[in-house]
């Protein structure tokens, strides 16, 4: 159906492939919601003509690997508040309220990656990938409007993380620190952080939907340090100014520079400069630092968890904690 090459798959192996988050359980329920959120994007296709809704599946099939789990790709706490927070509200949820926050969600993670790669270039821009991101936008908005009518929550809400998430994807910023970098990040995912506030009236008030919105930006700051450690040969390549970059000092940013140049010459990482920065990268503890970062963040969203009595999602979050650190770490 296409001959599409997802740009999340590995193109070289190197030592931080092998970084990671512990694994958590996954139970059935989880797995059925998935599932749900799966037909939920699915259905955002069915506007396009037969031939064009197989392309399209077909590329969201190529993200994954595996036929219907997109969603995969996504670490669970960004989906599974869904299940863990909303399914276990009381009174409980409408089922319309529950079907609409599922589709705003699962609509959101999937605009984000999909505006990242069009953005840069990974996911060509044609008619057929104009028209999917078209027709989820529209979707997006339509259900996350639904949600706060049932809700009983201010529509502008929908207005304001909209206009912030394009805001903070299209609007160019310097960013000098990683604190910088990661709060520009929490902007770039306002449209995961919507339906916790919209929800917020079931959940136990404003001050828990704000709980649940900070949650999930440390869950998910942590998730981006994670990303671009198990990226960093890659982001050299491409000269991408990732957390990695923002935690290396003016040495480390200089020898970085240097591999990137170097590349873009030969067309392929160059050994000698990415040797030299890979010394440096161990030399100053850099990538162990991050992931004290990253560990630091998942404690911080865990404990949110913790003091909302969101038990199963505390749990959760926890079992994401890399199990060891590295030797150069702090």
């Amino acid at each position: 159906m296409t001959d599409f090459v997802s740009p999340l798959a590995v193109t070289h192996l190197s030592p931080y492939n092998a970084l990671g988050f512990g694994v958590p359980n996954l139970p059935d329920v989880l797995l059925d919601l998935r599932s749900d959120m799966q037909a939920r994007l699915q259905a955002s296709f069915q506007h396009l003509p037969v031939s064009m809704q197989q392309e399209a599946q077909g590329i969201v099939q190529a993200y994954s690997g595996r036929t219907d789990e997109f969603f995969r790709l996504f670490y669970q706490p960004v989906w599974s508040f869904l299940h863990w927070v909303m399914a276990c509200a009381t009174p409980p949820i409408p089922q319309a309220a529950m079907d609409d926050a599922r589709t705003a969600q699962a609509l959101g993670l999937f605009l984000h990656l999909w505006d990242d790669h069009l953005c840069d270039g990974q996911l060509h821009t044609t008619q057929l990938t104009l028209q999917v991101r078209s027709d989820a936008w529209a979707a997006y908005r339509s259900a996350a409007l639904r949600l706060a009518q049932h809700m009983g929550t201010p529509s502008t809400l929908v207005d304001e993380h909209c206009a912030t998430y394009l805001s903070a994807i299209h609007i160019p910023e310097t960013i000098d620190n990683l604190d910088d970098f990661c709060a520009r990040f929490e902007r770039q995912i306002a449209i995961w952080t919507l339906v916790p506030r919209l929800i917020s009236p079931a959940i136990g008030g404003e001050s828990a939907g704000e709980d649940l919105v900070r949650l999930l930006k440390t869950f998910s700051n942590a998730w981006r340090i994670m990303d671009d450690l198990q990226d960093v040969e890659d982001d050299v390549v491409s000269g991408v100014e990732s957390a990695v970059w923002q935690a290396l000092d003016a040495q480390g940013r200089q020898l970085w520079g240097e591999a990137h140049a170097q590349t873009r010459i030969l067309g392929q990482l160059e050994t000698r400069s990415w040797a030299a920065l890979q010394a440096h990268l161990d030399a100053d503890a850099s990538m162990g630092k991050l992931l004290v970062k990253t560990c630091e963040w998942l404690d911080c969203a865990a404990a949110v968890a913790r003091q909302n009595g969101w038990a199963d999602l505390e749990q959760e979050i926890a079992a994401h904690r890399p199990s060891a650190l590295p030797d150069n770490s702090p």
